[in-house]
This record gives structure tokens, sequence and C-alpha cells, in this order.
């Protein structure tokens, strides 16, 4: 039988598998450009997640953990095309060369600090300027990863309303972060 504490353990990463299982995939194709090998890249993430979790890790920030993850891995993969690239006598070739921005690319890529700087300035003040519940229901939606459910109960508003807002605030940030969707969407869950 199974204990209070493995059960709460199984829904919480059941939870971040759905929300951020595609996201992950999204990320790793944006390197590694293949389908396939961007959802092996994601499960493995995923799979390391689940197992510091069962060894008792506490992992605050989930989604720049299994970008971390996945970056390591996508390099290992795209170092050892490198490596199959040159063994096959392509080492000038385009590809070699396009393969190797991608590796210099993901190697300076740190998924930690993916909203330093200037995204974080539009992103702050673009839900600032929709006003204080706006910005509060899409941060406790996109931050702090609660249901509409969950935020209407927390709120004392209608789901309809959460949507309402969540709405808003996506709408007015594809404007704001028009040259960042690619990264935001993959972070944010914004459909582009």
């Amino acid at each position: 039988m199974m204990s209070e504490g493995r059960k709460k353990e199984n829904a919480v990463f059941e939870d971040n598998y759905s929300r951020y299982y595609r996201r992950c995939i999204l990320f790793a194709k944006s390197y590694v450009f293949d389908s396939h090998t961007a959802e092996s890249l994601a499960a493995d993430a995923m799979s390391v997640y689940w197992e510091r979790k069962a060894a008792g890790e506490e992992i605050e920030m989930v989604l720049p953990f299994l970008f971390s993850v996945i970056r390591n891995k996508a390099l290992q993969y795209l170092r050892h095309e490198s490596v199959r690239l040159r063994a096959e006598g392509e080492m000038g070739s385009s590809i070699q060369c396009e393969l190797q921005f991608r590796i210099d690319s993901l190697e300076s890529c740190d998924p930690h600090t993916l909203f330093a700087g200037d995204v974080q300035k539009i992103l702050d003040s673009t839900l600032k300027a929709l006003g204080d519940k706006t910005d509060r229901i899409f941060c406790l939606s996109r931050f702090q990863g609660m249901s509409n459910k969950e935020i209407a109960e927390k709120l004392g508003i209608t789901e309809k309303a959460v949507e309402y807002h969540i709405t808003k605030a996506l709408k007015a940030l594809r404007v704001s972060l028009k040259d960042y969707l690619p990264l935001v969407g993959i972070l944010l869950g914004i459909c582009i």
C-alpha cells in the first residue's frame, strides 16, 4: 500500500509532467531539430526529475531544472553528431558549421537565467500595466502552477473571470514580447 507522502509525490510529479513535458520537447527540438530525439531527451529529463524527487531532493524551480537536464543531454547528443560527421568526412561542410552553431548556442544557454534582463523587464511592466488583479492571477497560474479552479477559490471569483484575466495577459504579452515569442512560448505555454 502506498503512503500518503508517496501519493502526494506521485501527484506532484504527474502534475509537473503534464504541465512541462510538451515545453521540454519544444525546448529540446529547438536545438536537436529532430522530433524523436527531442521526445527522448524530454523523457530522459523527466526520469532524472523523478529520480531526484524520489531520492528526497527538493527541486524548487522545476522547469529550469528540466531545461538544464535537456541542455546537458542535447549537448552530448550534438557533440556525438559532430564526431560522427567528422568521421564521415563532412568536417568543413555547412552541416558541420550549423551543428557547431547549435552546440555553441546550447553551451551559452543557462536555463536558470532565461528570464533575465530585457524579457523580465518587459514581462513585469506588461503585467503591471494590466492591473494588480490580472498580474496576480497570471502569476498564480503561470509561475505558481495553480489551476484556474484553485485561483478562483483563493481569490473568491469565478473560473470564467480567471480565464478572462489569463487571456487578457497572454494577448498583451504576445504583443510586448513579440521578439522573444519562441523562447517565452516554451516557458509560459503561450501558443504561437
